[in-house]
């Protein structure tokens, strides 16, 4: 008895020591965030590189959301110290040219696709517009922290020096839902159940932001199909494992829309 006391308070205080609460809870949501930047007049602007990324309070990496660079990420100092160069799942692209509004979107997932747990989370984004990692002169960055728990966000953050017009958006929901579109939405995938690929199209009303996740039942990531301001009315998506290299075992999965801040969910079948 005397062993298993011992045993149970050693892992008691491993537990307390490694920051983790064992019964901590995990509620799923989708979050957005909205940016616009403004040019610091440094020496290549308005062009400049870009990142937007999540980290955890302790300041750990959780996943990078957006990396505007291409062969220039090393001078976005800050993201590369805390990410190391990982972009999965982020949408990438070539350095920007000139100063634009972002919108990004988080499932609430890390970069292994897992559920991260209720807790303080901070967003992060940094331009530079010179070469950052030769000269060490660090581009406009900023943070914002937000609480992912059972309460829903919807926060308008003051405007800093090189970025405008932010808001920041939380809304926890189940894991996937099977929800009716509304009259706004049409989505149609084809074929299901599927064997090897499957298309979507998804036509909307208007123009909006979009991000189509693909998840297992019991809620992990697998991929990310898409995520951005969708500007043409009908979106074509086409997913295959073997070009993604994603193995796929027999058995049910999920889609789930985020189409202008309303979550829909549909199910998929793997043969």
């Amino acid at each position: 008895m005397k062993i298993l006391s011992l045993i149970f308070l050693l892992l008691s205080l491993s537990t307390l020591l490694s920051g983790q609460n064992a019964f901590s809870t995990s509620t799923d949501g989708v979050l957005t965030f909205q940016v616009t930047t403004v040019t610091d007049g440094a020496t290549y602007a308005p062009r400049h590189c870009l990142a937007i990324w999540i980290k955890d309070a302790a300041g750990n990496f959780i996943i990078s959301r957006k990396v505007m660079a291409n062969s220039r990420k090393q001078h976005l100092v800050k993201w590369v110290a805390n990410s190391n160069y990982n972009v999965a799942d982020a949408v990438t692209g070539a350095t920007l040219n000139a100063h634009t509004s972002h919108t990004v979107s988080w499932d609430c997932r890390n970069v292994a696709g897992n559920l991260v747990p209720d807790g303080t989370y901070q967003v992060w984004i940094e331009y530079t517009s010179r070469n950052s990692a030769s000269n060490g002169i660090v581009g406009p960055f900023f943070s914002f922290s937000f609480e992912k728990g059972e309460t829903p966000l919807s926060i308008n953050i003051p405007d800093e020096a090189y970025f405008k017009n932010m808001s920041l958006n939380f809304e926890p929901i189940g894991v996937f839902l099977d929800s009716s579109l509304d009259e706004s939405a049409l989505i149609n995938i084809t074929p299901n159940p599927f064997i090897e690929s499957f298309s979507l199209s998804l036509k909307t009303k208007t123009a909006s932001f979009v991000n189509i996740g693909l998840y297992n039942q019991n809620g992990v990531r697998i991929d990310e199909l898409y995520d951005g301001f969708n500007t043409e009315e009908n979106l074509e998506v086409y997913w295959t494992q073997s070009e993604k290299k994603i193995p796929l075992v027999q058995g049910n999965y999920y889609l789930r829309f985020n189409i202008g801040g309303k979550i829909y969910g549909k199910k998929l079948i793997k043969l």
